[in-house]
């Protein structure tokens, strides 16, 4: 078994060891196998039906060989975390994140079983997943939501989430992408490109392309250094 990740398990115990609400232990699943024939068996049942499309078994066999080539070749598989929560035998939330690139890390799937919303579950998990992100060093949490599933978006925007983008996945249909920045320089990068006029010094040392070109325009137009 590879060791790859050892130092992620005492991170693991500080931010999800204590019972989620003071009342419900979270228990660690093996793997996404068996994350989701827990699911399937207690949790899929609250939620209405859901049409997705398994793209990889279209990619075929020669697909699968590229697929398995590629993931041999990155070494140590990526970070994975697969949580279910319980009020004794019974599941009352389960959650589900990876890691997506050195970078990134995705809060993937996320349910609360009907009789246990309305009691601050969902937002204090988002506040653990956020801190235990953070310590790992991961620059960006994201994820992705129907653009209809309302109390999740405005859960997550009010977590310091941003919207980054709307797309058509293939497989899951229309998605509302969101992006929690643990960087607050690249934060304010966003910021500026969503039209807030705000550059540091940081931010103009760290610019490229034709950020050259900008300040010599910013001069001309002031008939001043921007930089001062």
């Amino acid at each position: 078994m590879s060791t790859a990740w050892d130092w992620v398990v005492p991170l693991r115990q500080k931010h999800f060891g204590e019972p989620l609400g003071g009342l419900y232990p979270l228990e660690r699943l093996a793997d996404g196998e068996a994350y989701w024939a827990l699911h399937k068996a207690e949790m899929l049942r609250h939620f209405p039906p859901e049409v997705f499309f398994d793209l990889r078994a279209l990619s075929g066999e020669e697909g699968e060989r590229a697929r398995s080539r590629l993931t041999a070749s990155e070494g140590a598989h990526r970070l994975a975390d697969f949580w279910a929560v319980r009020d004794g035998e019974a599941v009352v939330a389960m959650f589900a994140g990876h890691q997506r690139d050195a970078e990134t890390y995705r809060m993937w799937h996320s349910v609360i079983h009907p009789e246990y919303r309305r009691r601050g579950l969902y937002r204090e998990f988002l506040r653990r997943v956020l801190a235990y992100t953070r310590e790992l060093g991961f620059d960006y949490v994201v994820s992705e939501h129907a653009p209809c599933n309302n109390a999740v978006i405005i859960a997550k925007l009010k977590a310091g989430f941003r919207i980054v983008a709307m797309d058509i996945d293939a497989a899951t249909g229309a998605g509302l992408n969101l992006r929690y920045f643990h960087n607050e320089a690249q934060l304010r990068v966003y910021e500026y490109r969503c039209g807030l006029a705000a550059l540091d010094e940081r931010l103009l040392a760290a610019g490229t392309g034709a950020m050259p070109l900008l300040l010599e325009q910013l001069r001309r137009g002031s008939g001043a250094d921007p930089k001062t």
